[in-house]
């Protein structure tokens, strides 16, 4: 009987709890392999990003891509019409909520369908051991074996380990962590809601989704201060339209990709991405683009806003749907790069790729549109360097040489891309143990054909999903991306118990 753990019952960990209880049953593999959740928190199948209260917190991609099945995507839409029609609750919700629902409402269908395929794994007779607790140190020992130490219990030993830990918290603001007015990281919220008074001027590090929503928990609580939103670009995302406009793409297509790859006997290079991605986006629109005049660093957030808010409800424009058709192929595509040809990505056209190809919900566009209209939201770029200002709360300078102080400050940087810098005992760990092998780019080296993570002693059964993935796969943050990783990894697992046992 070969044992498979999976450290984090949240989104991954449950795809892939799920995904390896379908295979098991679909091979009649019942009595060779046995499994084992681990999940520190409560509440089984919601994780930190969907485990929120706050009904503002929506999701960032649309539904009908949401399924919890990598070969049914559509399951969560379908799960979602269905609740809606046996509560009466579709005359009140809007096009937008609809389209992009909230994080709590997909936490609740995640611990729904986990609980479904618990049931099935106890009635089709597949042992399964559940552990609330932290897992806090891995090691491999005899029989190429893995040991997990945990916080509170006595420790485990596996044939196999599926790290799901879901999202670190950073540590890139540790010197601001002693003081009271400082909250390193909005989830869970109450820290946020306990912390900051009605009428503080709060300011938010970041300008990414998470800062975002930052803001929109700040506003369910009824703040009435100023909410100053501060990064080095200060770019928002932009905004995501109803329905994404289909594109049939004729220019940057993996096949002229490829063609380029084998032509020229290298890895493209990031200017020919590039130059094929304007081709794409001057033949939909019809005619040559000034591209100089669609960079964005010096136009107000309030202009912008106006700006995307329109497109997003005209079906968005040529590059946001463009961004959006590439989603399948993006990681692929990333895979065919160096990396230093990555880095130059990341330098140069990183943070317009993230604020398109990871847009807003209109909904909530809508929600800082007006915040702005009532000069209650401000986005902040240039930002250089945060100091403590002794009961006075923080000190924020820029790079002009402005600076401005704030009453409470928010780090809503989003979880980091290093791994050294990613706020969780077993990753640092298994760093500290060489288990693992940051990666240049951020996050792990990792075998993205198995999900297998790549050690630097031997061989170890140790395979990764979600955000600790990050430099190599690229789309980590897209739940249906995790979902088809997830996949992959139960197919790698048993197809490896299975081939050992026949060669046995």
């Amino acid at each position: 009987m070969k044992n498979i753990t999976i450290v984090g019952g949240g989104a991954c960990g449950s795809a892939v709890f799920i995904e390896l209880v379908i295979q098991i049953l679909a091979e009649k593999l019942q009595d060779k392999v046995s499994l084992t959740l681990i999940e520190r928190a409560e509440k089984v199948g919601y994780g930190l990003a969907f485990g929120t209260q706050q009904e503002s917190h929506l999701l960032n991609t649309q539904a009908d891509l949401m399924g919890i099945f990598a070969e049914e995507p559509e399951h969560f839409a379908t799960w979602l019409n269905e609740k809606r029609e046996k509560t009466k609750n579709t005359s009140t919700i809007s096009k937008a909520e609809e389209t992009y629902t909230s994080r709590q409402l997909y936490g609740d269908y995640v611990a729904e369908q986990l609980s479904i395929f618990k049931e099935k794994a106890k009635r089709g007779g597949i042992q399964v051991d559940y552990i609330h607790d932290e897992a806090i140190h891995l090691e491999a020992v005899k029989n190429e074996e893995l040991k997990i130490d945990f916080e509170g219990r006595e420790s485990i030993t596996s044939a196999y380990v599926i790290l799901a830990l879901g999202t670190p918290k950073p540590n890139n603001f540790k010197e601001c962590e002693a003081y009271p007015e400082f909250i390193n990281f909005p989830w869970p919220v109450e820290n946020l809601k306990r912390k900051v008074k009605k009428n503080d001027t709060v300011g938010v590090l970041g300008t990414s989704l998470s800062a975002i929503d930052t803001v929109l928990t700040l506003i369910d609580q009824e703040h009435q201060g100023n909410i100053k939103l501060i990064s080095p670009e200060g770019l928002l995302p932009r905004v995501q339209p109803i329905k994404n406009e289909e594109i049939d793409r004729k220019f940057i297509t993996l096949s002229n990709i490829h063609q380029l790859k084998r032509d020229e006997n290298r890895k493209p290079k990031v200017k020919e991405l590039f130059k094929l991605f304007m081709q794409e986006v001057e033949a939909l629109e019809g005619f040559s683009l000034d591209w100089n005049s669609l960079k964005r660093d010096d136009r107000s957030a309030e202009e912008l806003m106006e700006i995307d808010i329109y497109a997003a409800e005209n079906n968005g424009d040529s590059i946001l749907n463009l961004a959006y058709a590439l989603r399948h192929d993006a990681s692929t595509i990333w895979s065919w790069l160096s990396v230093e040809q990555k880095k130059h990505f990341g330098d140069w056209i990183g943070k317009y790729w993230q604020i398109n190809r990871h847009a807003m919900p209109l909904h909530n566009a809508y929600k800082l549109k007006k915040l702005m209209e009532k000069d209650q939201l401000e986005v902040i770029g240039d930002f250089k360097e945060v100091n403590y200002l002794e009961d006075e709360g923080f000190e924020i300078k820029l790079n002009s040489g402005d600076k401005f102080k704030v009453d409470k400050l928010v780090n809503a940087t989003g979880t980091p891309s290093e791994v050294e810098s990613m706020e969780n005992t077993l990753i640092q760990d298994l760093l500290q143990e060489k288990l693992i092998i940051p990666y240049e780019v951020g996050g792990i080296y990792i075998d993205e054909r198995t999900m297998r993570v790549v050690t630097p002693q031997k061989d170890l059964p140790i395979y990764a999903l979600g955000h600790i993935n990050n430099g190599m796969l690229l789309d980590v943050n897209s739940v249906w991306f995790n979902v088809k990783s997830s996949m992959i990894a139960a197919k790698d697992i048993l197809f490896k118990i299975q081939m050992n046992e026949r060669i046995s």
